[in-house]
């Protein structure tokens, strides 16, 4: 486990020290169109903008969960240097059972999320954000988490080079009220992707995932994901795709999204 998390920090490192294609492609795109690019895995960067992500996971039992979210975040300036944000989830989550005994087939509406936030613009190239997102217990048919559960999460972001962001994140978890006798949650999640801005408005994001869990004896789990983005050039459209998997075994075999954006300007 460790040998696997010190490679990834060796790939990202090399990541951060040879940025010359990012750079080229960078340039040639507006600064417009590379913030847009940015903002998917950085916080600190707030984008008016809605989006469906379709979200795919398959388990060592066989069985398949699906997830289509419909998000939106608005934004506007409070000053020069700082933003507010408003950011709406509303997931519809689909089980396909597996192998499991007692496993059935589900459907329904998920566990609703808002969330809002201010960013700050500290330089040229450090930024900074932080915010409180509520997941509310709205789902159906024992999809969601059946907990009132707040999140706390900040972010400090570096443009190393004009396209290449290192945006490191926290988010820490803990439901304030259980119902129908639902476990407790509380958990810490540390994100650390490295956004490369490429020519002709693509974007590659490699991601380092390190996960807490306080409810369930400390336990430490890494995860990584990999995620490719093409910007339209006509149309203020983007769309990507990622595969993420955990490094250290788990009940998740594999999960693969795939996001449509829509920016508004």
């Amino acid at each position: 486990m460790r040998q696997r998390a010190a490679s990834l920090g060796v790939a990202l490192a090399l990541l951060l020290v040879s940025p010359a294609t990012a750079v080229a492609g960078a340039s040639a795109d507006s600064p417009e169109i590379t913030e847009e690019l940015k903002a998917l895995e950085d916080p600190s960067i707030f984008k008016p903008r809605v989006w469906l992500d379709t979200e795919w996971s398959r388990f060592k039992d066989s069985s398949d969960d699906g997830v289509l979210t419909f998000g939106g975040q608005w934004a506007w300036p409070i000053s020069a240097n700082q933003d507010w944000a408003v950011r709406i989830k509303v997931p519809v989550e689909f089980h396909r059972a597996g192998n499991a005994v007692g496993d059935s087939n589900a459907q329904g509406l998920g566990d609703l999320k808002l969330a809002a936030g201010t960013a700050f613009r500290l330089s040229d190239s450090l930024r900074t954000a932080a915010g409180l997102e509520m997941r509310f217990p709205s789902a159906s048919d024992n999809l969601g988490a059946d907990a009132w559960r707040p999140m706390l999460f900040g972010v400090v972001a570096w443009d190393v080079q004009p396209g290449v962001t290192f945006s490191p994140s926290a988010e820490y978890n803990k439901s304030i009220k259980e119902l129908r006798g639902s476990a407790p949650q509380e958990f810490l999640e540390l994100f650390f992707p490295v956004t490369i801005v490429l020519q002709r408005y693509w974007a590659v994001s490699p991601r380092y995932e390190l996960k807490v869990d306080f409810a369930n004896d400390n336990r430490l789990t890494h995860t990584g994901k990999l995620s490719v983005t093409k910007r339209l050039e006509t149309q203020p459209l983007a769309f990507t795709l990622s595969i993420k998997k955990a490094f250290d075994g788990g009940e998740k075999k594999f999960q693969i999204n795939f996001v449509a954006t829509h920016y508004f300007q």
